[in-house]
């Protein structure tokens, strides 16, 4: 008997040649694969099917057969035409279930971690009175609000003159930029890349001012008139003193002390009754419990000089403060060393690619760059 004339047309052999022909088992194996290489062929020239629907149409057009056939109200011939599709779409289905497989596509689905994003906004210094529009202020190594009896302040290589409005100012940098700030009563601020300060126009009253992200402080000295940091999480008051204090969203918020002493607030003012000396450093946890510990002063200060100094600091804590400063996201597809501790020290006028060398020869992963995200692999 024909294989491929039973295939293509059981029905010119009568049921006693058919099933005679299936009794024997080495006819129903070379049966099967001649079966299974005639679909082959043709779905080699088809998209995948969708397996799921294809088993819904099987069972609703087969399993109706099969118990009429079992209670036995079909003929012998229908219960052989029943086998033959049966065997032929359970080849199918089997077909599609390895095509389906073969021609997915085999991506390694990997945990990442995303540490900080890519920031696509105009990426320039801006500065708004009691609150109105942000304006751009031409780049600026400094900028003074100072006004002196005989000359006025000139700032490193450019200055804006204070007049305005009265009331409140607010100066933001951007990613990759720092700016030196002279406060209406001298006192001097550094203020790192992604930060805002917001201050009175005029200290008369009172000597109050907002922060975001990270400042160095070098506060003049008014024993009349206490100088006040703000944050959402703790304040602090001081006389006359150098200090740095550090408020970004994705870590503890900490200041350090340098010169002279700061007292520790609430954000109320309330006092917390925690004073600090010179080279303590206080920060506060997700509980709102204020820690005090022994600081290094030169390493949390090194940005003010344009580096990068981290001192037993987490990789993506350092990583977060480069993607800052080159405004690029940072992702961890090696998840196992996101807390990992490091050492280490570069200029941060030095190109993205530089750094990440410096930082690769130091590790044991591997950190690359690719459009605007760094990669740790």
């Amino acid at each position: 008997m024909d294989l491929a004339l039973i295939l293509n047309n059981p029905t010119d052999y009568s049921e006693e040649e058919l099933t005679a022909f299936f009794a024997d088992a080495q006819n129903r194996s070379d049966y099967m694969a001649v079966k299974l290489a005639c679909q082959a062929e043709r779905r080699a020239m088809t998209p995948v099917p969708d397996v799921d629907k294809e088993w819904e149409q099987f069972s609703e057009q087969h399993f109706a057969a099969q118990k009429e056939a079992i209670n036995g109200t079909a003929d012998k011939h229908a219960r052989l035409k029943y086998l033959l599709a049966a065997l032929g779409g359970a080849a199918a289905m089997l077909l599609a279930m390895l095509a389906y497989q073969h021609l997915m596509p085999k991506e390694e689905i990997k945990e990442q971690f995303i540490a900080m994003e890519y920031d696509d906004s105009p990426q320039n210094i801006t500065m708004s009175i009691n609150g109105k529009e942000e304006k751009a202020v031409a780049p600026l190594d400094s900028i003074s609000f100072f006004k002196r009896s005989s000359e006025s302040y000139t700032a490193q290589n450019q200055r804006e003159n204070a007049a305005a409005p009265s009331g409140t100012r607010t100066l933001k940098t951007p990613r990759g930029m720092d700016l030196k700030v002279i406060l209406p009563d001298g006192s001097e601020v550094w203020l790192n890349a992604e930060s805002s300060l917001e201050f009175p126009t005029s200290f008369a009253q009172k000597r109050d001012v907002i922060l975001n992200g990270e400042a160095y402080f070098k506060i003049a000295r008014d024993e009349k008139k206490p100088f006040i940091v703000s944050t959402d999480k703790m304040n602090v008051k001081v006389l006359g003193t150098e200090f740095n204090f550090r408020h970004y969203p994705t870590e503890r918020t900490q200041v350090s002390l340098v010169k002279g002493s700061v007292e520790i607030l609430n954000t109320d003012n309330t006092p917390t009754a925690i004073i600090l000396q010179p080279g303590q450093g206080a920060n506060i946890d997700k509980q709102g419990i204020i820690h005090v510990q022994q600081v290094d002063t030169y390493a949390v200060t090194q940005w003010t000089d344009g580096f990068f100094y981290f001192q037993n600091q987490t990789l993506v804590t350092a990583l977060q403060e480069i993607g800052r400063w080159y405004n690029v996201g940072v992702v961890f597809e090696n998840t196992e060393v996101v807390n990992e501790k490091i050492h280490f020290s570069a200029l941060r006028k030095e190109t993205l690619q530089q750094t990440l060398d410096k930082l690769n020869q130091l590790l044991h992963t591997h950190i690359t760059s690719k459009g605007n995200k760094i990669i740790v692999k």
